[in-house]
């Protein structure tokens, strides 16, 4: 009798993002362009929550569902689709940065354009050893830094 091995999934990088919104500004606009980012397979969106702090400083959060209106239509995609990893620290941690009277939205997300590269490098014996990100403006301060000097 031959045992049939099942492949475990293989997870890409996950990433975390927190959007700022100053004067709760919040709209749904990014929702379609998360929307395109999971339709086409280069992210899964793994946890969405909504953050604002009021005027006085109290801080509290949202699920898609809570949030209403023309907001909570552009979300809905994700709501069946959402787990709640994101914790109560996690989200209190967050609000304690906020300046009183902004809002915020955190989504951790997994990188699925790098599943197939990862697994790749599992089955020819590597192990990924570092991982990280670096943000455009430290690539930016860099480029400028070491760009030869324009004067003559």
């Amino acid at each position: 009798m031959m045992e049939t091995q099942q492949k475990q999934r293989v997870m890409g990088p996950v990433d975390f993002l927190v959007v700022r919104f100053p004067e709760n500004r919040f709209t749904g606009k990014i929702a379609p362009e998360i929307r395109k980012l999971e339709d086409s397979g280069i992210v899964r969106v793994i946890d969405l929550v909504f953050i604002r702090k009021d005027q006085e400083g109290n801080v509290e959060s949202f699920e898609i569902s809570d949030l209403g209106g023309e907001d909570e239509n552009a979300f809905q995609t994700f709501s069946g689709k959402v787990g709640e990893w994101l914790s109560q620290e996690d989200i209190e941690s967050i609000g304690s940065e906020l300046p009183d009277n902004s809002s915020a939205g955190a989504i951790l997300f997994e990188n699925l354009w790098a599943v197939n590269l990862k697994e790749a490098m599992l089955d020819s014996g590597g192990e990924l050893v570092a991982q990280g990100r670096v943000s455009p403006d430290l690539i930016e301060q860099v480029r400028k830094k070491n760009e030869p000097s324009r004067s003559g």
